[in-house]
């Protein structure tokens, strides 16, 4: 397998304006740990010496405009497009961030915001629409009962507010739903709530169990029990296509591609196995800055592997040695035997927090090998 980081630009990254086209590199940006909510699955608060850093010692607003430069050089360089995903905590929180904002708008970098719907009224959308951002996510975690349990009570009609400011700006508005075992029944009815409310686009992620999410680390999804919900909400996604849902319904989670194959809905090319087409962003075509500069490979895998402005995102991309293992995915415990390699891979994130190895098996991975 290919061992350095230009094995990257195989990679595709979706931008909101160009769905199809383009090759995108992302930077996730925690631009600031503060944060209104205590989400009971955050995988940022905890008692932590990184996350008190992160309160303590958030980047300058200079410091924020040389990384933005730095990784628009770094983009330039390898003719990709660039992109930013300006988060927290809820990035809104962060001072200055309109100007940062238009800042990297004005280089070309598209823009999008992942945070919460609580500060959002009539003028706060439409200064993000006049900064340039692209698209905003928020989260719901469920129906109303389940989602203020999970978060607080009221956030649930508060994002949905949001939502609907979002759509009469013009600005594409994004759900995601972190899935459990506490809020896997809830799934279903989301779906067709978003569809309601004419949510943009819809997609989810598994709960990856660091934080104060290791509280659920007991109770882990099986793989069988899995597998079986992606097919109703398989069904559920084709029903609504069906029936002319506007809604654009996303497949973040990689192991869609398994259960593609098994259906009948997707066979892999036959190609040299070095290159990697589709599956995991990590160490292809995405880094995580958090708020104090620590660098990671992805913010639910809280391994550092450099610090900028001091260094350069270039340098840590290319020459972390935790980055270039990671890229060594034949040696995935599982995946490595898989004829998905190039397509799947699972998440190193869920693995890493289950065992504390992130080439160990998915929990959730299904299939035999």
């Amino acid at each position: 397998m290919r061992k350095t980081a230009e094995h990257f630009q195989e990679g595709r990254r979706i931008g909101s304006k160009d769905r199809k086209s383009k090759k995108y590199f992302t930077l996730q940006w925690h631009v600031t740990a503060k944060c209104p909510n205590a989400c009971a699955h955050c995988y940022l608060k905890n008692e932590s010496k990184e996350y008190k850093s992160e309160i303590r010692n958030e980047l300058s607003f200079e410091d924020c405009i040389k990384v933005i430069d730095d990784f628009y050089s770094m983009t330039k360089s390898w003719n990709v497009g660039a992109r930013i995903n300006f988060t927290g905590g809820d990035p809104l929180l962060k001072e200055g961030i309109f100007d940062l904002i238009k800042y990297a708008n004005s280089k070309g970098i598209a823009i999008g915001i992942l945070g919460n719907g609580e500060y959002l009224n009539e003028d706060t959308v439409f200064r993000l629409k006049e900064a340039g951002v692209l698209d905003y996510q928020v989260s719901l975690d469920g129906m109303e009962e389940t989602h203020d349990k999970l978060r607080y009570r009221g956030s649930f009609k508060e994002t949905l507010r949001g939502i609907k400011l979002l759509n009469q700006a013009g600005i594409i508005s994004v759900v995601m739903f972190t899935l459990s075992r506490k809020n896997m029944d809830d799934l279903i009815p989301l779906i067709n709530l978003v569809a309601e409310e004419n949510v943009s686009i819809f997609d989810f992620s598994r709960l990856v169990s660091i934080g104060k999410g290791v509280q659920f680390k007991k109770d882990l999804i099986n793989p069988y029990e899995y597998r079986e919900l992606l097919i109703k909400v398989f069904k559920e996604y084709q029903n609504l296509e069906q029936r002319g849902c506007k809604t654009i319904f996303g497949r973040k989670e990689h192991l869609w591609k398994l259960l593609y194959q098994e259906l009948g809905l997707f066979r892999p090319l036959p190609q040299n196995r070095e290159i990697i087409f589709r599956g995991c962003a990590i160490g292809i075509h995405l880094i995580v800055v958090g708020a104090d500069g620590t660098v990671y490979p992805c913010r639910r895998l809280p391994i550092k592997i450099g610090k900028v402005p001091n260094q350069s995102l270039r340098s840590i991309f290319i020459n972390s040695p935790t980055l270039n293992e990671m890229r060594k995915v034949e040696k995935m415990e599982k995946c490595g035997r898989c004829e998905l390699l190039q397509y799947c891979r699972g998440c190193l994130a869920v693995a890493w927090s289950v065992s504390g190895n992130f080439f160990a098996p998915d929990p959730q991975y299904w299939k035999e090998v």
